[in-house]
């Protein structure tokens, strides 16, 4: 369940915008071979701490690949980019205060403000998150009889 975080930040995509490709296979994203425009994500485990008895605090960044189309209606723009426009993705942040809580996924996301680095033909966001996940750990016997000794005999 490690890769709850991926799952959410792809829920979080998709809620904003419904109709973007997410690739989530590094491979396929290297060897270029995807459609325009699209987004690829990928997470890397910061932290591992234990939090409480029953759940770990996991702190994680992720790196949203956000590739602009390059379909152009003239011939003489053929080629160029088209700007992706990351507005409504950041006012959804927003207007959640950084914080996002999956239900289908069992997580609530506490984001850190992004770092955002313009190429070309795409633009690169990260953000450093961290959650809480559930662990399930393994039940202590309760103890049922007491035997308290008072002198030298044992009493139930």
């Amino acid at each position: 369940m490690m890769d709850a975080g991926l799952k959410a930040w792809a829920e979080i995509v998709r809620q904003v915008y419904p109709d973007l490709p997410i690739l989530r296979d590094r491979t396929q994203w290297l060897a270029g071979s995807f459609e325009r425009p699209s987004v690829f994500i990928e997470t890397d485990l910061v932290s591992d701490k234990v939090h409480t008895p029953r759940a770990d605090r996991i702190i994680e960044d992720v790196g949203l690949v956000f590739h602009f189309d390059k379909e152009r209606m003239t011939e003489e723009d053929e080629g160029e980019p088209i700007p992706f426009d990351l507005t409504p993705f950041f006012t959804f942040l927003r207007k959640r205060r950084f914080c996002y809580s999956s239900r289908r996924f069992g997580v609530a996301l506490v984001i850190e403000p992004p770092r955002t680095r313009p190429e070309k033909d795409r633009i690169e966001v990260t953000f450093r998150y961290s959650y809480l996940l559930s662990v399930p750990r393994d039940p202590v016997p309760k103890i049922n009889e007491f035997y308290i000794a008072y002198g030298k005999e044992r009493t139930p």
